[in-house]
């Protein structure tokens, strides 16, 4: 985990030992493209597909996070799957029909098992919006094969401006920032508190 991110888990884990208690991550709907076929490759690596020599199109995603309870306590072996667009907004989903090909190189879905500090990883594409959403990407937290949140992430613009329309604080429990690496890459840290 980059040293920018280690801070950020640092603080959370200080505030939660101060007896502050941390606000429960909002549900968010789980919208129409969730996958609906198993793909053969499911793990956290979304800009390498199993199989296939090429990388996926996109500025590349470094996304951490870690998944607290209220109290700030680590939740381990918490299964984390995200699904999201590709750059130009397109789902790889049979309901999704917005023309153009799909990125046979772009995994589209993954899953991460949290650590015992309850930290967790993903190596995406920034996702790209489509008419009428912001960019963004969905997200299941299962325990035991059951689902306990399904939510969204968010991002916020360089100029400090949030891509949804309006910043409800539900929302702002939802955004991230991106933040640019000298490799040309993005890193983005999340938090869930279930």
């Amino acid at each position: 985990m980059p040293a920018a991110l280690q801070v950020i888990f640092l603080c959370i884990t200080l505030t939660a030992a101060a007896g502050e208690e941390l606000v429960k991550t909002p549900a968010d709907y789980e919208g129409p493209f969730y996958p609906v076929t198993r793909q053969e490759d499911i793990d956290n690596d979304l800009v390498h597909v199993k199989g296939r020599t090429g990388v996926a199109k996109g500025d590349f995603l470094n996304l951490s996070g870690v998944v607290v309870n209220t109290r700030g306590e680590a939740q381990k072996n918490l299964i984390i799957e995200i699904w999201q667009t590709d750059p130009q907004g397109r789902y790889k989903h049979p309901g999704d029909s917005t023309p153009g090909e799909r990125d046979p190189n772009f995994q589209y879905w993954g899953a991460a098992t949290t650590g015992t500090d309850g930290t967790f990883f993903f190596r995406t594409v920034v996702p790209g919006a489509y008419n009428p959403r912001p960019a963004h990407i969905h997200y299941k937290v299962l325990q035991g094969g059951k689902v306990i949140l399904t939510s969204q992430i968010y991002f916020m613009e360089p100029n400090g401006r949030s891509r949804r329309p309006s910043m409800t604080p539900q929302i702002e429990l939802q955004t991230i920032d991106l933040i640019p690496t000298s490799t040309g890459e993005f890193e983005a840290f999340f938090r869930i508190v279930l």
